[in-house]
């Protein structure tokens, strides 16, 4: 199999397809792109793919993407009927109007939340300017993260490239599974405040 794929990685070509997928990611995100770009970091530890061409791909294409969802915001952003998109939207708009330009870097660190803080940010017509600049950062932090998981196990696997990529997808998908779980956590938290708060204020009505 190995045979078969690796003149497609050493080919300039897969840098293309790397940005492809990171772009298209951006505003449909059942493209499995950090897979890919987790492989190609894994095959760099043995210098199978050079790893300054595909973090500049997966930056240019994570900004190319978030330009898209952004502009589709404006757009139609009132459209989404995802459920998963529509709890995700609602989410990244209550912080984009806490932490501003912030939540878009955090933003790309969630399960969709790339796709809704872009959405969101383009639908409440956050500055563009601002929002290139935002997009820059969590494009290269992103990339750094997601390229260290690929070279952690291209390093840990340094004679299996399909186990380092195994490894780094593994430690990708518990950290994304913990961070879910303590973004859960912290929902439950702030509903049972805010619902704390309201029968205190219920009970100190006059009448009550």
């Amino acid at each position: 199999m190995l045979d078969h794929v690796m003149p497609l990685i050493s080919s300039p070509w897969i840098y293309l397809v790397v940005f492809v997928l990171v772009a298209i990611d951006g505003f449909f995100p059942a493209m499995p792109s950090e897979a890919v770009v987790i492989s190609l970091g894994a095959m760099s530890a043995s210098g199978s793919s050079s790893l300054v061409a595909l973090a500049v791909a997966v930056v240019v294409g994570g900004m190319a993407g978030d330009g898209i969802a952004y502009a589709l915001g404006r757009r139609a952003g009132r459209w989404i009927r995802s459920r998963k998109l529509i709890a995700a939207k609602e989410r990244a708009e209550r912080a984009l109007g806490r932490y501003g330009g912030v939540a878009i870097l955090v933003g790309r660190f969630l399960p969709y939340g790339r796709t809704a803080s872009a959405v969101t940010a383009g639908s409440v017509s956050f500055p563009a300017s601002r929002f290139r600049l935002f997009s820059l950062l969590a494009s290269a932090a992103w990339a750094a993260y997601i390229i260290s998981l690929g070279l952690l196990g291209g390093v840990a696997f340094a004679d299996s490239p399909l186990l380092g990529t195994a490894f780094g997808l593994g430690v990708g998908m518990s950290l994304a599974g913990v961070g879910a779980l303590v973004q859960r956590r912290s929902a439950k938290r702030r509903k049972a405040i805010k619902t704390s708060e309201r029968v205190l204020v219920d009970a100190g009505r006059p009448g009550a």
